[in-house]
């Protein structure tokens, strides 16, 4: 796989992602509990997750030389629809998800800018 190590050594920027988005969605969800709007921070927490998946989307679709075109709109119509889906499960505003989800989308660009000015 392009840019993940042996058994976890060196994550990878989706490993970072993964990592960070989890954390920063722990963070979410005790600040919106807090404030008394717990599923707000429910919704938002799983959209970093989802959007998490983002990263290892675009390894397997590099890893399988697929079009850029298909790849692109396969994984934004995944991925809106497990936002939707967990949207539903929760019982909660697709917004507060679907912005999570875009949420991952900057961890990403920051572990992407934090590994490229490691190296």
């Amino acid at each position: 796989m392009v840019g993940l190590g042996p058994k976890g050594a060196n994550r990878g920027v989706p490993g970072d992602t993964l990592a960070g988005s989890i954390a920063l969605g722990l963070a979410v969800i005790l600040v919106a509990a807090v404030s008394g709007h717990a599923p707000a921070g429910l919704g938002i927490a799983l959209g970093l997750v989802i959007g998490s998946a983002n990263g290892y989307l675009i390894v397997a679709m590099l890893d399988r030389n697929s079009s850029f075109l298909f790849g692109s709109l396969m994984r934004l119509a995944s991925l809106t629809a497990l936002g939707v889906g967990g949207a539903l499960l929760l019982r909660s505003s697709a917004w507060t998800v679907l912005l999570g989800v875009g949420a991952a989308q900057l961890v990403m660009v920051a572990a992407g800018v934090r590994r490229g000015l490691r190296s």
